[in-house]
This record gives C-alpha cells, sequence and structure tokens, in this order.
C-alpha cells in the first residue's frame, strides 16, 4: 500500500529528514531540560561551572542519549516484526 499520493523519493527523504530534525531537537530540549534538572536541583547555576558539574552534566546526557538509542532500536524492532506479521 502506497500513501505517499504519488510523491517522488526526494521529497520522501526530504520529509524523513525534517522529521528527524524535529525528533533530535525535541530529544536535545528534553534532555537539556532532564539534566539540568537533576545536576542544579535549586535552579541556581553558578557564574562557572566545576568539575563535578561538569561530568554530572556529561553522565546525564549519555545515560539519556542511550536510553533514546535503545527505544529507538526497540521501536524498529517491533515495526519490522508487526510488518512480517501482515
Amino acid at each position: 500500500m502506497d500513501f505517499s499520493g504519488g510523491s517522488s523519493g526526494g521529497q520522501e527523504m526530504d520529509l524523513q529528514q525534517s522529521l528527524n530534525a524535529v525528533v533530535l531537537q525535541l530529544l536535545q530540549n528534553q534532555v537539556r531540560k532532564t539534566c539540568f534538572d537533576k545536576c542544579f536541583p535549586s535552579n541556581k547555576f553558578p557564574d562557572r561551572m566545576s568539575k563535578v558539574d561538569h561530568i554530572c552534566l556529561a553522565k546525564c546526557m549519555d545515560r539519556m542519549y542511550e536510553a533514546h538509542q535503545i527505544v529507538v532500536k526497540a521501536s524498529v524492532e517491533m515495526a519490522h516484526n508487526l510488518a512480517s506479521q501482515e
């Protein structure tokens, strides 16, 4: 079944790239909010970040991006499984 409405492959690639950019922006915003809330719970930011602050943010961001990769991988696998059942 083709729902592309006759659109060319180039338009489909552009749409996919735009969608990927939106997803990445949403992920970055969520990571920023979550990690800053975790590493600076008082919402007071120092003039200079300490080494501990840098480490906290780096580890938090790494965990968030790793979790995102796991979810994406599982989602793709599930979509393939569902498609193969039809």
